[in-house]
């Protein structure tokens, strides 16, 4: 593609020298038009580009003519034209110009459309289940087994809006998500089934649909949870995390958004940990590591751990821990550990503040489940319960725990989410019923 830029950009120009070698008399009205329109126009047609750099090849090639025009004015002294006449050359080039960008953008909405109404390996996308920030899932039908699933794939408008060097970290990280999540089998991370790309070089996976909910819809639409139920949570995602940090992986992006609870046959409440895309291995550069595309650090400011917050190259499972902390808080208390305005200030509040306790917010929490959340919200990564694993035991100690048994979790379910089937919903708002990863 910057060699099909480059290409349209060389030919305009050698049309803009070709027609501007020669003098013009000022005199002689302007009939027809720069042989550069037509070449746009052409390119508008044959040469399909993505938006931003069909718009970045169309402005260069109008410009060509101008830029030509003065070069063989000062290489053989011709009298300039006046401005009116200039005018009428170069004002068809910038209206062409402006039609390619608009005919390319078409085109390109076009196949991306063309491309979900495709098979996807044995896969044929049915409807859009939900968007995040990278790629987009979409339900799934198997062409030959009674089996629905969920394909994630690169976004277009994502692909459409980069430049060559991040659309190229965009896809590792993609392909890097999709490769972590294959790696794990704990029935607590979400499980992969195929990956792939298409002819136009599109990358796609396929998981399993869940039938379920994330906690942060949980929380915005039931309110805090039951500190038993809490305490599931924690053991879920600790067995997932633990695989993970054996394996020398770190997820990143532990929030409420990327914990579902399922609906896994009979049994409910089922803990499955998604989107491993923020995932360090220690195969990974530290660069590579600790920043997006555009610099930052990653993570999301309200679950951010202090470490990740003060770009510290040595991280490990135990941040993962801290947002997990986060993340129990939040369900127990219906509150961010820390609420600031800005997210600047929200990732400076957890490398310097220290967060209140939830009893005192009036939240009613056993003793013991209260001191390891705050234990895995200390500062100091060695200050904090050590592994997941750790996690696990100490939760499974507890003793003044409420339970929250299988007979709670059916009933919860039954009532706020009775049995049906995933169903379609609308950008950026919840489903009220099955999730799929996203």
């Amino acid at each position: 593609m910057d060699l099909g830029i480059l290409f349209q950009v060389t030919i305009a120009f050698s049309i803009a020298m070709f027609e501007t070698t020669f003098e013009w008399n000022p005199s002689i009205p302007v009939l027809g038009h720069s042989g550069v329109a037509i070449w746009l126009a052409l390119c508008g047609l044959l040469l399909p580009n993505e938006p931003l750099q069909s718009a970045l090849a169309a402005v260069l090639s109008a410009l060509a003519w101008p830029a030509a025009y003065y070069l063989n004015l000062n290489l053989h002294g011709f009298t300039p034209l006046p401005w009116n006449r200039l005018l009428i050359w170069i004002l068809p080039l910038l209206l062409v110009a402006v039609w390619m960008y608009v005919l390319n953008k078409r085109i390109y909405s076009m196949q991306w459309k063309q491309l979900k109404a495709e098979e996807l390996g044995s896969y044929k996308l049915d409807y859009l289940i939900g968007k995040g920030g990278m790629g987009e899932v979409w339900r799934a039908k198997h062409t030959m087994l009674a089996r629905d699933a969920a394909v994630k794939l690169i976004r277009g408008d994502v692909l459409a809006g980069a430049s060559g060097r991040q659309e190229a970290m965009i896809r590792q990280r993609f392909e890097r998500e999709a490769n972590a999540t294959a790696s794990l089998l704990s029935p607590h991370t979400v499980a992969l089934y195929d990956f792939g790309r298409t002819a136009d070089n599109t990358y796609y996976y396929v998981m399993e649909l869940l039938n379920g909910i994330d906690l942060q819809t949980i929380v915005d639409q039931y309110g805090p949870m039951h500190a038993g139920r809490v305490a599931n949570v924690l053991l879920g995602v600790a067995s997932s995390l633990a695989e993970a940090h054996r394996a020398g992986m770190v997820h990143r992006d532990i929030k409420p958004k990327n914990i579902v609870l399922a609906k896994l046959g009979l049994q409910y409440d089922f803990v499955k940990v998604l989107d491993f895309g923020l995932v360090k291995s220690k195969y990974m550069t530290a660069v590579n590591a600790l920043q997006t595309m555009d610099g930052t650090a990653t993570g999301t400011p309200a679950y951010l751990p202090p470490e990740i917050a003060m770009g510290e190259k040595k991280i490990d499972g135990r941040a993962d821990l801290y947002s997990l902390g986060c993340v129990a808080y939040f369900l127990l208390t219906g509150k961010l550990v820390f609420d600031e305005p800005t997210t600047t200030a929200m990732a400076l509040a957890h490398v310097q503040k220290t967060p209140r306790k939830p009893s005192e917010l009036g939240v009613t929490v056993p003793e013991g489940l209260e001191k390891i959340i705050m234990q895995l919200l200390e500062k100091k990564p060695e200050d904090r319960i050590e592994s997941a694993e750790e996690l696990h035991r100490r939760v499974r100690a507890l003793k003044d725990l409420p339970k929250w048994c299988e007979d709670a979790a059916m009933g919860w379910w039954l009532e706020k989410l009775p049995e049906s089937q995933p169903k379609q919903f609308e950008e950026d708002n919840q489903p009220t019923t099955a999730l799929a990863a996203s």
